[in-house]
């Protein structure tokens, strides 16, 4: 399977959340709206249907995902963050941030779990961003369903 997915792959992947999760590798003032994160993107919010899964204190920073001296933290930690967030390796699993280095680098701790079909929503909140009517957007704190 492709190891980057289009827009098109990230709404199949939302259409079909028994089997598949979309990933926000986003701070938590991102994924609630707070901020859009970066000072050229305006739209502040997240993807609709898509699982938090973290990042860091901003979209500049990975702290959820780094040691203190910026090494990758441990598997078993990643692993179970995951679970409780419902991310889960025997669906397909794709991760999206801002524009991309986010995404990309928690790619690859699945990649180094052995999970196996795991890519990165390149285009991410940026793209998606840009056209809301064709892309549903939410913003503030999410329901539980």
């Amino acid at each position: 399977s492709d190891v980057i997915i289009d827009i098109d792959d990230a709404k199949q992947i939302l259409s079909d959340q028994e089997h598949a999760a979309l990933v926000s590798v986003r701070t938590w003032k991102e994924h609630i709206g707070a901020v859009s994160g970066y000072n050229y993107i305006v739209p502040a919010g997240r993807i609709a249907g898509d699982i938090w899964g973290n990042c860091g204190s901003d979209a500049y920073h990975m702290e959820h995902y780094r040691n203190v001296d910026n090494t990758m933290r441990a598997y078993p930690e990643i692993a179970a963050n995951w679970k409780q967030a419902g991310i889960h390796a025997d669906k397909w699993v794709a991760f999206y941030c801002g524009t991309g280095w986010r995404a990309s680098e928690t790619w690859f701790y699945a990649y180094l779990m052995g999970w196996p079909r795991i890519a990165v929503y390149d285009g991410g909140w940026f793209e998606w961003s840009q056209n809301p009517i064709s892309n549903p957007i939410e913003v503030g704190v999410p329901v539980e369903a």
